[in-house]
């Protein structure tokens, strides 16, 4: 029987619920499935906007092994110069050239099988970016072919990009999945040359609230149409992720499942 890499990829964590709820269960989760790599998006780490130091080192303590990110890249611009000088960090590839940091990685794991690590931004009700597509195809000719998996974070708004991006690199990827909407999808499967898809992993947050947000800002803000600075919640959070299991040899996923943790 094949060698098998057990990857485990967990949706937007947002603020201080996010946070508690993987410090309660990320490492027994790594435990009960045998997880050899553990990639998160961290956009919304820092009380739902961008990321600081302090709390990715938290998320690195309990087991992640590399940060994605998205739109709320640069919320914390003290951020900048770390992300230039550590490789656990990937923000879109599809920034502005001029932008710090790297929008692909190569981490190794405790057996020695190198993993890519891929962030993209789509297009579609997001803003000015360059072409998701093309620079997927540009990384994919960079990566070495001793790598034994490839991890794409496609951060977008319109579920036919995510969609589109999981065909465009079947065959290449080994797993294709969509954060930024928080809202998970139950459409996990595998695609015919190989590449597991997932359109959203959800958020790890509190669903008692607006995508993580307390409720009456939000909805002031709806409602009234009127500015209202949004307030994440700060507890009961579920744990969304998903779960694949790549045969190294050739990068394909043989397995994915979606994983749920209720709040406590």
């Amino acid at each position: 029987m094949p060698e098998q890499l057990n990857i485990l990829a967990i949706g937007d964590i947002i603020g201080r619920a996010g946070r508690r709820a993987l410090q309660s269960h990320l490492p027994q989760l790594i435990d009960k499935h045998h997880v050899d790599f553990v990639v998160a998006n961290g956009e919304n780490l820092a009380a739902g906007f961008g990321v600081t130091e302090d709390t990715a080192n938290q998320m690195f303590e309990l087991g992640v092994d590399v940060l994605t990110n998205g739109n709320h890249c640069w919320d914390q611009r003290q951020i900048m110069p770390v992300m230039d000088e550590d490789e656990r960090y990937v923000r879109p590839a599809n920034f502005s050239a001029a932008a710090p940091g790297r929008g692909w990685t190569l981490r190794e794991t405790a057996a020695g099988h190198r993993i890519a690590v891929v962030n993209l931004i789509g297009q579609v009700f997001m803003g000015s970016w360059d072409c998701p597509f093309a620079a997927a195809s540009a990384i994919m000719q960079e990566i070495p072919d001793d790598v034994a998996a490839v991890i794409v974070d496609m951060h977008a708004e319109a579920t036919s990009e995510k969609m589109g991006m999981g065909w465009h690199l079947d065959g290449q990827a080994s797993f294709v999945y969509g954060t930024h909407t928080h809202v998970p999808t139950c459409d996990q499967t595998i695609l015919p040359k190989g590449c597991a898809y997932l359109t959203d992993l959800g958020m790890t947050g509190c669903y008692q609230s607006i995508i993580g947000m307390q409720v009456e800002g939000a909805l002031n803000r709806m409602v009234n149409r009127l500015p209202q600075r949004f307030q994440a919640v700060e507890r009961g959070a579920s744990i969304f992720a998903a779960l694949v299991h790549i045969n190294p040899q050739t990068r394909r996923a043989e397995h994915i499942e979606r994983i749920h943790i209720p709040p406590d």
